[in-house]
């Protein structure tokens, strides 16, 4: 009886040693195709607001989520006479043409929040924005002949062209501010690839 179940004892040692032989050895493949990048918008800094990335690489797939805020310089939606600042949050799916330094295109939808000011009179309205667009653009990176952790460090400059939709109409005493329905937003993200 001893040995039936010393005998049951070592074949389940042997399933769950064998278990766990295959999951780390699919973990370690995981590893190398997937990954974990931040990205930054210094510009959103240098106006005023705030930009955070963080981005999820399973081969050449890229899903960033990220959350937003910038004043607006004014006049830059066509709207003279009004200050916009904007917070938000947008997911982005991009294509890598291959895996490390590469040009990216892809999908892309956003929500955000204007609060609208009309200088002449300080009166204030907020409106709510729903986008989705298309991304393409390219990852730099200048240290990758370095060996020391700035080769995972890069550049990203990308555009987008976007289809806005107001989720209600602003309107003040004595101007109308009228949300583009067409936007086109170029800037260069610094991001770093956790390897």
């Amino acid at each position: 009886m001893k040995s039936k179940d010393n005998t049951t004892m070592k074949k389940g040692f042997i399933i769950l040693l064998l278990a766990f032989a295959a999951s780390t050895s699919q973990a370690q493949q995981l590893k190398k195709t997937s990954r974990f990048e931040v990205e930054i918008d210094p510009i959103a800094y240098g106006l005023q607001g705030y930009s955070l990335h963080g981005i999820y690489v399973n081969k050449r797939l890229r899903t960033d989520l990220g959350a937003f805020g910038i004043k607006q310089p004014e006049g830059y939606g066509g709207n003279k006479g009004f200050q916009v600042t904007t917070h938000g949050w947008g997911l982005k799916l991009n294509y890598l043409l291959n895996e490390k330094e590469t040009w990216f295109g892809g999908v892309g939808t956003g929500y955000a929040v204007n609060s609208i000011e009309r200088k002449e009179t300080s009166e204030t309205h907020s409106q709510k924005v729903v986008s989705v667009g298309v991304h393409i653009g390219y990852r730099w990176f200048a240290f990758k002949s370095k060996d020391s952790a700035l080769k995972n460090l890069y550049l990203a400059p990308w555009c987008s062209v976007d289809y806005n939709n107001p989720l209600e109409k602003v309107s003040f005493n004595d101007a109308t501010y009228k949300q583009q329905t067409i936007s086109f937003f170029p800037t260069v993200h610094i991001g770093y690839t956790f390897q």
